[in-house]
């Protein structure tokens, strides 16, 4: 053989020769001795020296400079960078236009990726491969030649890593196909992978079309980035687009669920993307299985229990042994299986079927409650948070005050013939709540007070009651002194306390320090007060992905959400009612549960509300599926009455474990002040409930002209009228008013007080004025304020003089106590001896 001359075809066709990196004569059967026939030249055939190197390569046999588009070792810089540039029938200027965009390295190659992997990485990857493999197998096929078994199986394995891989980058779609549908509609999705700067559809300057196509069009975008702009022309307002974004010139649904879609006038390549065409054929070919299996999906649905009442005909539907109504004539019988079976296969036909791996969430663009899902295979977990707040309302009432009524004293220590004792009673509860009651004069032992106290009540441990005798020129004497614990003073006591005072003499022995000093009796009672947002903030707790209901096959959800609307979930949420907690389900969502028997993923079929509700009024049969839908919501609300139960015990038992870890088994509640600054808003236009009880210590008078004390209530810069008290005639140093009123409030910061002496014939003398600052009086005040003398006036008594008072709040209505934050801090009554 001559090199670069012809050679001779051998008998029979080629041969094909295994190619090798070096040139190597095929083996061709030995031929007998004589000259070749068809050659030029003729002669017999000489064996001539081969040339010492000679390699037949990719660029020996193509001349080009840039070679066929080989999707695996492409080059980051390519003048042919599409598996398809453009589209049939399209017309572009200098499609081969070199571009310097950089694009996806082959497998392997780059830096490594730093933190989160990409998803849509491998599929940048797998997708060129496949697609070239594709091609391969196309052509093979064409040519009429049998397919390798090693080409079948990469495609194969290809096919299966690319289903794998674009699942992810557009879930909501790719969840309506199962694994045979996907493989269908990969091979018949035409791909576009573009340069950057073509454009995809619109641009009048473009000058392409596409070529008329039946049926509709999409785009999803696989990789790289897309503009989109509302004007054909390429102007207006752009949005960017990314991977798994779909696209296109009209609105794109798959039966009657969108795809969160975008519509624009023109698409431009911002980078080079792969671009997958949706087109009608695609999907014809992907879902051909539909066409025989409506049926199937209608015996399905037949057989669900749940849908037992619009599904099956009256007489199916009846428990067996039950007596039997007069027969239905024939026509009416097989009306009534005609419109079953119309209905089935209306909704047979839109019916949208999902597939979820394990532990995947179905995803969609309507809310569920807008749903309806039937299982056909594996199991679905209905998982939601639960939150649990609670019910102040529905916690048994607090004590908030004491009301302790001073009876009489017996046998009070301290009495002689020549100065008989002037006693009065000091009540101290907690260390600043005190009330006094008014010095009896000269009554000796057995004083009768029958004087009554109010104080605030805040779980305190214990009462002091001390009995003085009151001397004008000195200090006051003890009487005797008793305590008595809160715990034995139940709502109602009445009964004795002992009184002891320090023993008096030089014969003390250490056993005995106190000697007794008469009986003290007492009555006492409580105001209750239902637990409000002001006083206590509720305790709340909130269960995230709690697994709320179990559907296994053949069972569905959203049918009665869709009959009854929102009261499905009242119902649901009243599961609560017999706890003091208030239930409240959020951010619901459908899972694929776990396998069970082997189940490698789950099945089911989704209908609209609209279509559900048409299948339901071609049935005839809303008022008893109506009634069976309330059934099976209280079925549920017993099973979410059990789920709540073991939170609420699983709770208590973490706060009780943390109490003991700190020690505290029986932790004081920790009480809670309001924001004085909220509490002026949320109570402006309320009327507060002031009492006037006595005063003590009142300065001013004489033996011969005792005081008329009255006294004057105003809230600071109040324009309104103020709450005068009565004029109590010779009343002396300690009056007692015992006086109620309502006074309106407009957020004043303070409550003054004045107490005036009557005097008929003259201005009124000013005894002495106090204040009661916002901080003490926004949570309720009962208590004694200091009264202090004007600055024009001497103090002619050693005393301090005292004012009893008491304030209430009325409640907050609900949407004011929901604005009124609370400030975590412990309240102290402000009360002043």
């Amino acid at each position: 053989l001559k090199p670069g001359g012809p050679r001779r075809q051998p008998a029979g066709g080629p041969r094909r020769a295994r190619r090798a990196p070096f040139w190597r004569p095929p083996f061709r059967r030995p031929r007998a001795p004589g000259p070749r026939r068809g050659r030029r030249g003729g002669g017999p055939l000489r064996a001539q020296a081969l040339p010492d190197f000679t390699y037949f390569g990719p660029a020996a046999m193509n001349t080009r400079t840039v070679s066929l588009p080989d999707l695996v070792t492409e080059k980051r810089k390519n003048t042919c960078l599409s598996l398809s540039e453009g589209f049939a029938g399209a017309r572009y200027e200098g499609s081969l236009a070199a571009t310097a965009e950089t694009w996806c390295p082959r497998p392997g190659a780059g830096a490594p990726l730093v933190g989160q992997p990409d998803p849509g990485a491998e599929l940048q990857k797998v997708l060129p491969v496949y697609y070239r493999t594709r091609q391969l197998a196309l052509s093979t096929e064409k040519g009429g030649h049998r397919m390798p078994r090693k080409l079948q199986s990469e495609l194969r394995s290809l096919e299966k890593a690319l289903a794998r891989e674009i699942r992810i980058v557009h879930p909501l779609f790719f969840q309506r196909f199962d694994e045979l549908q996907l493989d269908r509609l990969l091979r018949a999705m035409p791909f576009l992978r573009l340069s950057s700067g073509r454009w995809i559809f619109g641009a009048e300057t473009l000058g392409a079309q596409w070529p008329p196509t039946p049926g509709d069009r999409a785009f999803l975008l696989l990789s790289g980035q897309v503009a989109l702009y509302p004007d054909p022309s390429g102007v207006g307002e752009r949005t960017d687009v990314y991977r798994g974004a779909v696209f296109g010139e009209k609105r794109f649904t798959l039966g009657d669920e969108a795809m969160r879609d975008f519509t624009a006038g023109a698409a431009h390549c911002e980078e080079p993307c792969i671009v997958g065409v949706i087109q009608t054929a695609s999907l014809e070919a992907a879902f051909a299985d539909r066409a025989f299996g409506n049926s199937r999906i209608a015996q399905t649905w037949r057989h669900v229990p749940s849908m037992s009442r619009i599904c099956k005909p009256e007489e199916e539907m009846k428990p067996p042994g039950s007596p039997s109504p007069p027969t239905s004539p024939a026509k009416e019988q097989d009306k009534e299986y005609g419109a079953i079976a119309s209905a089935l296969r209306d909704i047979a036909k839109v019916a949208t079927a999902c597939h979820l791996q394990i532990g995947q969430e179905l995803l969609s663009t309507e809310p569920f409650a807008d749903s309806l899902l039937v299982v056909s295979k594996g199991n679905l977990e209905v998982r939601g948070d639960i939150c649990l707040t609670e019910k102040l309302d529905a916690l048994p009432p607090e004590k908030v005050r004491i009301r302790i009524t001073i009876v009489k004293a017996t046998n009070l220590a301290g009495d002689s013939i020549f100065d008989k004792l002037d006693p009065y009673c000091l009540v101290k509860l907690g260390d600043t709540k005190r009330f006094q009651t008014p010095v009896l004069w000269n009554v000796g032992p057995n004083p009768k007070f029958d004087f009554m106290g109010v104080l605030t009540f805040a779980d305190e441990e214990e009462v002091e009651f001390t009995v003085m005798d009151h001397d004008k020129y000195s200090a006051d004497d003890l009487c005797g002194s008793g305590t008595i614990a809160c715990k034995e003073l139940y709502d109602g006591y009445s009964g004795a306390i002992q009184l002891t005072c320090p023993k008096k003499g030089i014969f003390k022995s250490e056993d005995s320090l106190e000697e007794p000093a008469g009986k003290l009796y007492i009555k006492v009672t409580y105001d209750y007060e239902k637990v409000s947002a002001l006083t206590r903030v509720p305790k709340v707790r909130t269960w995230t992905d709690q697994e709320l209901f179990v559907l296994g096959p053949q069972a569905c959800w959203g049918h009665e959400h869709i009959m009854l609307q929102h009261m499905f979930m009242k119902i649901l949420e009243q599961a609560a009612s017999s706890t003091t907690y208030s239930l409240s389900l959020q951010n619901l969502r459908i899972i694929a549960g776990a396998p069970k028997g082997g189940t490698t993923g789950v099945s089911l079929w989704k209908a609209s509300k609209k279509r559900f509700l048409e299948m339901v009024k071609h049935t005839g049969r809303e008022k008893p599926f109506l009634q069976a839908c309330r059934v099976s919501s209280l079925e549920k609300q017993m099973h979410i009455r059990d789920l709540i139960k073991r939170l609420i015990r699983k709770w208590e038992s973490e706060e009780e474990t943390h109490r003991l870890r700190k020690g505290m088994l029986e932790a004081a509640p920790v009480e809670e002040a309001i924001d004085p600054s909220r509490f002026r808003i949320a109570y402006r236009g309320y009327k507060a409930h002031v009492s006037v009880r006595n005063a003590l210590n009142l300065s001013g008078g004489g033996f011969f002209d005792k005081l008329d004390p009255y006294a004057i209530l105003r809230f600071r810069n109040s324009k309104q009228k103020p709450l005068r008290t009565s004029i109590l005639q010779d009343a002396g140093a300690d009056p007692v008013w015992n006086v109620e009123a309502d006074m309106l409030y407009n957020g004043e910061t303070a409550l003054e007080i004045a107490v005036y002496d009557y005097d008929k014939y003259s201005a009124d003398d000013l005894i002495g004025v106090g204040v009661l600052q916002v901080e003490q009086f926004c949570s309720g005040f009962e208590g004694t304020v200091p009264i202090s003398l004007p600055s024009d006036k001497k103090k002619k008594t050693m005393k301090q003089m005292l004012i009893t008072i008491g304030v209430q709040w009325p409640p907050l209505e609900q949407d004011a106590t929901q604005t009124l934050p609370i400030a975590a801090a412990s309240r102290t009554m402000h009360s002043f001896a």
